[in-house]
């Protein structure tokens, strides 16, 4: 009866354990991690953040724009990882090198065994050179020494030396220079691949510095034209009460004069704000902490203010037929077409039958007390190892992928082409509308200072209104502000445009050759 009871409660909970395993295993990982995380979030909330040596914040760094695109070179964060990146593509190419050169290996080991009351130290050790061949085969030399020593009972010492030379030598499948010396070489052109790339960054990265200094150039010339602004309508509104208490205006036009200060007043506060927003953002991306204090020569702004720009006249033809045959990252693209070609073939060669002949001399010495170098008669071996195509599956899957990556790769080619024409158009168009938005800002600042200039005049002779002089003022800082976005810009797209074309070359410290930094800093106009 015992034993039914037994059965029976074991039956019960065995049924029970498998009807609740699913709702078990759900409870008992919810309680696992509540209690994980309720004692790591103690954790979590308590730590120390490493101390970092910090440069000195106290000192004013003054930067012209060369000094700008220098030091963004060397400190930048994102521009190292990029130069890392190069570094360790290099770094790759090492390893393959060495697999492809003659390669040494020394090891050994040393034992203590103790064993039916003997003890004993035994050891070996093992000398190799390794050598691939264009042609796939791997040729091994090894030549090892061993010895035991006993240190009881007799305490005899025996030495034993071995040589051994084997070759292994595919003959179908993995055959050729092409399967053999693939490794080394997609990894020397991995290192062209991420040097072109680097280079494209590099220009990409100095006209990004550029464009953050030319706006924050502006930025700070926008905030001095909201502070005349708002001295001229600080101005104009104690002169405007003047006049309505004389009962010359009414009071409704002081009024007018009075908002528009306190709307004037707000626009610089919020020109202050935008100013020292992009100047900290701008330190950060040089490196540097937002409490560090910078200058940047805003000359070149003023110097295009006062001079103005020169016309560049373009021909779209000649420079897409520029871009197309100097491009570095088209260079990549019509590469990795031929590295998908080359995997292809390499895929092809996969399907066949694998034959591989492996060749093996050896000898050795016989075990003597002491070192000896007589060695016996050397002893011969060769055979063939092959697996006949069948079951290839893998192989023939990973032929029918490096087809269709290759057809991807000629596509990926053919689109990049066709956008970098899209880009040099684009960037033509964009060099033209900025330039003629120069000239457009040029003349509307000319004509809103005439307007306020008369409107003025007017208004004290008492043949125009407070709102008319408020309206121009607006205007004339509106076309202001215009102006100097219209140069910006215009700079900016140059800048663009060279490096569309892949004419914006750099020197080793990260500044543009040739006349380039002259024409954007305005020293030729």
């Amino acid at each position: 009866m015992n034993e039914k009871k037994i059965f029976f409660f074991l039956a019960a909970g065995f049924l029970l354990l498998c009807g609740c395993s699913v709702s078990y295993y759900e409870k008992g990982a919810d309680r696992e991690v509540s209690s994980i995380l309720k004692e790591k979030s103690k954790i979590a909330q308590k730590g120390k953040i490493i101390s970092l040596q910090e440069d000195a914040r106290n000192e004013t760094i003054f930067l012209s724009l060369r000094d700008a695109l220098i030091f963004a070179a060397k400190n930048n964060r994102a521009y190292k990882s990029a130069k890392e990146d190069v570094y360790l593509s290099a770094l790759a190419l090492t390893y393959q090198r060495y697999l492809y050169g003659l390669q040494r290996d020394a090891s050994g080991t040393i034992k203590w065994n103790s064993a039916d009351g003997e003890e004993k130290i035994s050891g070996n050790l093992n000398l190799s050179l390794i050598k691939w061949l264009a042609q796939g085969a791997e040729i091994t030399f090894d030549i090892g020494q061993y010895f035991t020593k006993l240190l009881t009972g007799t305490k005899q010492t025996t030495f034993q030396n071995a040589l051994s030379l084997n070759i292994l030598q595919p003959l179908f499948q993995g055959a050729g220079r092409l399967v053999a010396e693939e490794n080394l070489v997609q990894s020397e052109r991995n290192v062209v691949y991420q040097i072109r790339s680097f280079l494209r960054y590099q220009k990409s990265f100095s006209v990004n510095v550029a464009e953050k200094y030319f706006g924050i150039i502006l930025a700070r010339n926008n905030l001095e034209n909201y502070w005349k602004n708002y001295q001229f309508l600080r101005d104009t509104r104690e002169r405007i009460e003047m006049l309505s208490i004389a009962g010359r205006l009414s009071p409704l036009q002081a009024d007018q004069a009075k908002q528009n200060e306190y709307r004037a007043y707000q626009q610089w506060i919020q020109a202050e704000n935008n100013y020292k927003q992009q100047e900290d953002e701008f330190k950060i991306f040089l490196g540097l902490s937002p409490e560090h204090k910078i200058v940047l020569d805003r000359k070149s702004l003023d110097l295009f203010l006062e001079k103005g720009l020169t016309h560049l006249a373009v021909d779209e033809k000649s420079a897409i037929e520029y871009a197309l045959s100097q491009r570095l990252d088209l260079m990549n693209a019509s590469d990795y077409v031929y590295d998908a070609e080359r995997n292809l073939a390499i895929a092809k060669s996969q399907l066949k039958s694998k034959i591989d002949f492996e060749g093996t001399v050896s000898s050795s010495t016989e075990k003597k007390s002491k070192i000896d170098l007589e060695f016996k008669q050397p002893s011969y071996s060769a055979g063939i190892d092959f697996d006949l195509p069948a079951g290839k599956i893998s192989e023939r899957n990973s032929y029918k992928q490096a087809l269709i990556n290759l057809d991807r790769k000629k596509r990926d080619f053919t689109l990049k082409r066709e956008n970098i024409k899209l880009e040099i158009l684009n960037s033509v168009r964009s060099l033209e509308e900025a330039y003629q938005s120069y000239i457009v800002q040029k003349n509307s600042l000319d004509l809103a200072s005439r307007r306020v200039e008369s409107t003025n005049l007017m208004l004290q002779a008492g043949r125009a209104t407070t709102r008319d002089l408020l309206e121009a003022q607006e205007s004339f800082l509106q076309a202001q502000n215009a102006l100097s976005s219209a140069i910006v810009n215009y700079l900016v797209a140059y800048l663009n445009f060279l490096k569309n074309t892949e004419q914006l070359q750099l020197d080793d410290s990260g500044v543009w050759k040739g006349d380039i930094y002259e024409k954007i800093t305005g020293d030729s106009f």
